[in-house]
């Protein structure tokens, strides 16, 4: 088999999509063409576009799925504390109706809360004053991702929902990503139309326990050009993390919105040529010991999102 070997095609500087990231020559790819059984075509490059952009994504998921199982682990220390002091403590969870009762009322309170939230979202009128530089993106987005299909998380990036709900002392995340490319350098504002509904209910027998819970929300930028992570925001929702005072607590919000959060109306630096990545996302943790029981739920509907360069920081 004949082999032609075709040498650097651009060069990244040309067409505004230098990065010094980028200059390094492990970054410089190698593509083998069959053009038939007897040539073949090496080409060797720069990153092509639709590699820069999946390895933006794969990025993406390994990191949501390190965090996610650091912050965890974190999450359960407390639990070990407290397990230390309980009375005949043998470290296994048995079977018990009551518990698993709390869990089928547990998903009926979630259903409710969804369905009120998703009737008040059906009747919400927008009025937007567009500008240049206002951009409103809807679905579908470009990717999607759950860290596992056991924690009962759902995505779908065509109608722009994500969601949660670990079955037992687990952890669950969700989300969704667009790519942005500016044509001009530029600071905008990212934001979303956002309605978020979550439940929690901790449980905790006679003679004492340990019941935990966690969740919230996302917000990451990443530079794909450059293959660098820009912003990386965490907004907790709820945290009830500590041995509870009854025997059984709980909490949740239909009313909620992304845009009423810490991180709703987030700024970004931008430059032109580069290609973005903007991952929004959400996630739950649940702990517990023997004798008790956490449940929690989270369920957010993205039916556009927002970029607005038109006023600036």
């Amino acid at each position: 088999m004949e082999t032609i070997v075709y040498e650097k095609r651009n060069n990244l500087a040309d067409d505004g999509l230098a990065c010094e990231a980028l200059n390094d020559s492990s970054q410089l790819l190698q593509d083998t063409i069959t053009i038939d059984s007897q040539i073949e075509l090496k080409v060797c490059g720069e990153l092509p576009a639709m590699k820069v952009l999946n390895s933006a994504t794969d990025f993406m998921e390994e990191k949501m799925a390190s965090f996610l199982a650091r912050q965890y682990e974190g999450f359960r220390l407390p639990a070990q504390r407290v397990m230390e002091g309980v009375l005949n403590y043998d470290g296994t969870k048995n079977y018990n109706p009551a518990l698993e009762q709390l869990k089928s009322i547990h998903q009926d309170k979630v259903r409710s809360i969804i369905e009120r939230n998703t009737n008040a979202h059906r009747n919400n009128k927008f009025l937007f004053s567009v500008e240049p530089g206002f951009e409103i993106i809807i679905p579908p987005y470009d990717c999607e991702w759950t860290n596992s299909f056991a924690s009962f998380s759902n995505t779908n990036k065509v109608s722009g929902s994500i969601s949660s709900s670990p079955p037992d002392n687990e952890y669950g995340a969700s989300g969704v990503g667009v790519f942005l490319s500016p044509t001009t350098n530029l600071s905008a504002k990212f934001n979303a139309h956002c309605p978020v509904s979550y439940s929690w209910s901790n449980f905790v027998n006679e003679g004492g326990g340990y019941a935990a819970s966690q969740g919230g929300l996302g917000l990451s930028l990443y530079n794909a050009t450059c293959g660098t992570l820009v912003a990386d925001d965490q907004a907790i929702l709820w945290n009830q993390s500590g041995r509870p005072s009854e025997l059984e607590i709980s909490g949740g919000s239909d009313d909620l919105y992304l845009q009423n959060t810490s991180i709703g109306q987030r700024y970004f630096e931008m430059k032109a040529g580069h290609t973005y990545l903007v991952w929004l996302w959400c996630w739950v943790f649940a702990d517990s010991g023997p004798n008790a029981a956490a449940y929690a739920s989270i369920d957010c509907k993205v039916p556009f999102m927002i970029l607005d360069s038109s006023t600036g920081r």
